[in-house]
Parts: structure tokens; sequence; C-alpha cells
């Protein structure tokens, strides 16, 4: 059959190998990407949030005095105004974390290892 035009198996396959080396090169920078964003999400959710307690220290005296989930131990800062809203989760789906005294509070998101620590304006390691 000559003069047919296609193409060979062989052909075939190295398009496809190639297709395959140049994923094994982008997939693992795409979810490092990934990653990078919902870190970067994390750290904006916690100065937000930061922001939010600091404007409630100024009028109380104090931070909320609560140990649990942030949503639920800060809720009383959507209540009052002094925040639009709290995330429930993470990027990753867990809960972040409040410990909260009378002059310390502390954010933590259990989702990353080292966890990422928020508190009083700066994340700690």
């Amino acid at each position: 059959m000559k003069g047919e035009s296609g193409l060979s198996l062989i052909e075939l396959f190295v398009i496809i190998l190639i297709l395959a080396i140049l994923a094994s090169i982008f997939v693992p920078f795409y979810f490092e990407i990934l990653e990078r964003k919902r870190i970067l999400k994390v750290r904006e959710d916690f100065e937000n949030i930061g922001f939010a307690l600091e404007q409630y220290f100024k009028t109380n005296k104090t931070y909320p005095v609560k140990d649990g989930e942030l949503n639920i131990c800060l809720k009383e800062l959507i209540d009052k105004e002094y925040i639009g809203s709290i995330p429930e989760k993470d990027p990753w789906g867990k809960p972040y974390l409040y410990t909260g005294k009378e002059t310390v509070y502390i954010f933590t998101c259990i989702s990353k290892e080292p966890n990422i620590k928020y508190s009083n304006g700066k994340f700690i390691s």
C-alpha cells in the first residue's frame, strides 16, 4: 500500500513518549504551585482574622478566652461585626484551631507539616 499517509505505530509511540516526558516535568510544578497557593490562603486568613482580633482587643482589653475550632470560638467577632466571616476549614479541608488567653491568641493550621501558627500579629514556628 504505497502512497498512504498516516502515523506508523512507532511514530505514535514516540509522540506518546514525548508527551509523557513533558507531563512528568510539568505536573510536579503544577502541584507545587497549588500547595503554595494553599499556604498563601492560610496566611491571608490568619492575617485578616488577626486584624479583627486586634480591633476586638482594643475595645474589650482582652482576647476571647476559648480553645477549639476557630470559626466556633470567634463567632463573636462576626456577631459584633469585627469581621464579615471566618472560614470553617483550611484549604486542605481540616478546621483551623484557636487558643485564646486574655493577652495572647494562637491560630493553628494542622493540615500542613510543620503546622502553620500565628500569634498576636506574627507567624511563629
